[in-house]
């Protein structure tokens, strides 16, 4: 499940402040027709270096904003693979390994790094981890499964 070349990085980070997710102008986020899509709309308006956790989450979970939304959230995965996008520690990372494969093509190196982050999330304490082993149906200790 886990295959891929290591990742190669460059020196220069991928992200640079005022970079939008999207070069589209969206409606008026008071005008949207539900409140998730308000709230979609008012991220895409907001730069990439400004977006909140609960943004990016909303914007993971509504796979939106790639490859771009990747380059803002991949030092929290690394900081943390349990980051936690609004919904429960490691929404993103479940999310972005039950991700259609469209939203790797430009980032990779990224998509070989999944392995780790899965296992360290898997290596985190019980009470810790228990929401993201739900979400990808693993059932028992967070020992490696």
């Amino acid at each position: 499940m886990w295959g891929g070349a290591a990742p190669q990085r460059g020196t220069a980070p991928r992200t640079q402040r005022g970079l939008w997710v999207t070069g589209f102008k969206e409606g008026d986020p008071d005008e949207a027709p539900t409140p998730m899509v308000a709230a979609i709309w008012k991220s895409w308006k907001k730069p990439l270096d400004e977006l909140s956790d609960d943004e990016i989450g909303q914007l993971v979970v509504q796979n939106t904003g790639y490859p771009y939304l990747l380059d803002v959230l991949w030092p929290k995965l690394n900081a943390d693979p349990l980051f936690d996008g609004g919904y429960y520690p490691g929404d993103v990372l479940s999310n972005l390994i039950r991700a259609e494969a469209a939203i790797w093509v430009d980032r990779l190196d990224y998509k070989a790094e999944l392995a780790s982050f899965y296992f360290r999330a898997l290596d985190c304490p019980d009470d810790e981890n228990d929401a993201f082993r739900e979400s990808l149906g693993l059932q028992g200790s967070s020992s490696r499964q």
